[in-house]
């Protein structure tokens, strides 16, 4: 009967303590686009301008939002909070971060607001009152935007490492030694991670024993995140090409030559792929196999990723314009001017758009 006893305390702990470590990353939700986190489908806007704020400074980056709370952060490091229905300001915080933030996007986990920096640190801020709950510094540039599991915020660094970040206090709880320096955000699928380096690989880890699995050669310095959806993994290189992976063993399922390089993430939905280039273009193709299903050319450079709702892809271009087009057959639904080159990717959210410009101006749409 001790024996028994003991057999069957030790399968409970070793259940429970295994069910700790394996939902951390067997159960994370894939990101099928920049920005779905955010999204949340509404009336379909149709062009006309809802609200707009002058903050003084360039925003590149990518608004955050919660609620009715949308956040974003200007490159002079200033971080603002907005009502989203009015634009009305909720807070900001008194003093510049130390280094701008242009390239990485800021997320939103719960009640906190990560922001990434250029000068290697992470910030936790409240998302209530805009207080520094904590800061990481990392040994080299951020330029990559942070996902979360249930206990760690991961984030890759200029330094060739992934960073594996408490959320609690901040402290790094373990990391990944890359050996090149990353740009590309991480992802993560099926207890995998993946990034691209600027050697031109895209890497894949073991996301409980942090080992290497396998990588795949592009010919050029990959910036964009790749993105996971059905078993496979999709991501641009600044080779300009679109590439598909098998997510397991990283074989090649397809790519497609595109006119420029592509810096910016694809969006994967309802069985299509849709990525932009920095020749101006935003392409569809069929998810599966790569056929192409259209292309839509703008008279800027496209570095944002598209947003895909409700049949709608809304882009941001260098030709000053939002613009939003039919998913299914690629023509124009409508474009809004700021008179201002865009890089900020738009966040759509119960029927308005939000996205900032090099004006200095975050535009609501709806």
């Amino acid at each position: 009967m001790k024996k028994i006893f003991c057999l069957i305390f030790m399968l409970i702990f070793f259940v429970t303590g295994c069910d700790n470590q394996e939902l951390e990353y067997e159960n994370y939700v894939p990101i099928l686009q920049m920005r779905d986190k955010y999204i949340k489908a509404g009336p379909q806007p149709v062009g006309t301008l809802k609200w707009v704020l002058s903050t003084g400074s360039q925003i590149n980056s990518s608004p955050a939002m919660s609620s009715n709370t949308i956040v974003f952060v200007n490159r002079n490091g200033i971080v603002n909070a907005l009502n989203a229905s009015g634009g009305s300001k909720m807070w900001k915080t008194q003093k510049e971060l130390q280094s701008k933030t242009d390239e990485a996007f800021i997320e939103i986990n719960k009640d906190t607001v990560y922001i990434p920096t250029e000068n290697g640190v992470l910030y936790a801020i409240n998302l209530a009152s805009g207080s520094t709950l904590w800061e990481h510094h990392c040994g080299g540039k951020i330029l990559s935007s942070p996902i979360f599991t249930k206990h760690f915020v991961i984030v890759s660094s200029a330094d060739g490492y992934l960073y594996f970040i408490s959320l609690k206090n901040g402290s790094v709880e373990n990391k990944i030694p890359h050996n090149v320096p990353i740009q590309s955000s991480p992802s993560m699928y099926k207890g995998i991670v993946y990034v691209g380096g600027y050697d031109g690989k895209l890497y894949a880890y073991n996301a409980m024993s942090k080992t290497p699995l396998w990588s795949f050669k592009t010919k050029a310095p990959i910036l964009s995140k790749p993105i996971t959806a059905n078993d496979r993994v999709y991501f641009g290189s600044s080779d300009n090409n679109l590439y598909c992976l098998n997510y397991k063993n990283g074989t090649l399922n397809w790519s497609k030559k595109l006119a420029g390089i592509v810096k910016s993430t694809p969006a994967v939905i309802k069985g299509n792929v849709y990525i932009t280039d920095a020749k101006g273009y935003v392409y569809a193709f069929k998810a599966a196999g790569g056929e192409l299903l259209w292309k839509y050319k703008t008279n800027g450079a496209v570095l944002s990723s598209p947003t895909v709702v409700d049949n709608v892809v809304y882009i941001t271009s260098g030709d000053g314009f939002l613009y939003a087009i039919n998913s299914s057959d690629g023509h124009l639904l409508w474009k809004f001017g700021t008179g201002s080159s865009i890089y900020s990717t738009p966040v759509v959210n119960n029927g308005t758009v939000y996205f900032g410009a090099e004006n200095g101006k975050i535009y609501a749409i709806r």
